[in-house]
């Protein structure tokens, strides 16, 4: 190449261009130039702006620089263009992008092979995308491989998007997948879907969250059914959400569960934040842990007192005498568990 030719096109390339208009420049030793350079956008734009050259060397050349953007921009701009070269070029690129452009923009674009080249990259979007916004395109072929790489979202699109799609298929599959979060959206919002089935399957899978979005917004689900699941899984957070969210959720069940598994604080929580809680379940709930650590001080008393008598420590036991008068000052209920032990 000139070397005078290469520090133009690099330092001022409109200036290039317009020499070559002028004639200057021999445009078949300016086209030979920019296809030596190997440069995408030197050899897209000789053809685009400068009259009588040889396309199909300059298709040759972009084609052999693997740049996907500026190949579809030659198919699309370039009239006399060698489309099915530059579709086979594109398709080489793995661009799924670029191939979803050109199947939708280029006139006279191989649906069927530029299908085949966008299933190859394994862009499980772009293939949804394909299949929703491309005349001609096979569904059944694109939903098959977006169910192939196990794509969540991408399944869930499929089925939500995609015109003709398979909606069972694509249930079936986004419930292997195992993911809550779109087990829930698929129920949400794919028309036609069993909602009985995603919400066996969000149940099965235990995530609490998506168990309180799938009763809180998915029409028809069962909500005794998604209740007795979050109360299972004891999370007790989501178990108050759904108290509070869940139209038709049945508080008393859920509070006791709360009073069964959490803290006194968990009670607490629960019976000042939930319209309808019985409150009194909360004193009920004080007045036992109350129980409980007198329960607690007075089997240590008791126990200290026993260990003393089968001692015979009678000094120590008068030592203390105070400490073990206070057993005997109640009821009898205490008394009553003295008279059980064997000295």
């Amino acid at each position: 190449m000139n070397s005078y030719i290469k520090l133009l096109m690099k330092q001022n390339f409109d200036g290039f261009k317009k020499l070559i208009e002028l004639g200057i420049i021999n445009k078949k030793i300016a086209c030979d130039a920019v296809i030596e350079s190997n440069n995408g956008y030197y050899i897209y734009c000789i053809a685009r702006d400068v009259k009588d050259v040889n396309i199909a060397k300059l298709c040759n050349a972009i084609c052999y620089t693997q740049d996907a953007e500026l190949i579809y921009l030659f198919a699309k701009n370039i009239e006399g263009a060698n489309i099915s070269q530059l579709e086979d070029a594109i398709i080489q690129t793995k661009s799924a992008s670029q191939i979803c452009w050109f199947a939708k923009d280029i006139n006279g674009a191989n649906i069927e092979k530029l299908e085949d080249g966008i299933i190859q990259t394994r862009n499980a979007y772009r293939m949804c995308l394909f299949a929703k916004d491309i005349n001609g395109a096979n569904i059944e072929k694109l939903e098959d491989a977006v169910i192939r790489t196990k794509n969540a979202e991408s399944i869930c699109r499929f089925a939500e998007c995609v015109k003709g799609a398979n909606i069972e298929k694509l249930e079936d599959a986004i419930i292997q997948t195992g993911r809550a979060k779109y087990i829930y959206e698929f129920a949400s919002y794919v028309k036609g879907a069993n909602i009985s089935k995603l919400e066996d399957a969000v149940i099965q899978v235990g995530n609490a969250k998506y168990i309180y979005n799938f009763a809180r917004d998915v029409k028809r689900s069962n909500i005794s059914k998604l209740e007795d699941a979050i109360i299972q899984i004891e999370d007790i957070e989501y178990m108050r959400y759904f108290a509070r969210d869940v139209k038709g959720a049945n508080i008393s069940k859920l509070q006791n569960a709360t009073i069964q598994i959490g803290t006194y604080e968990d009670s607490f929580l629960f019976a000042g934040l939930i319209k309808g809680a019985d409150r009194n379940k909360v004193k009920q709930v004080f007045n036992t842990e109350q129980e409980k650590l007198e329960d607690q001080k007075i089997s240590k008393k008791y126990k200290d007192l026993i260990n003393l008598l089968q001692q015979k420590n009678y000094e120590e036991i008068v030592n203390n005498k105070r400490k073990f008068e206070q057993l005997f000052d109640d009821d009898g209920s205490v008394c009553s568990k003295v008279r059980k032990l064997k000295f």
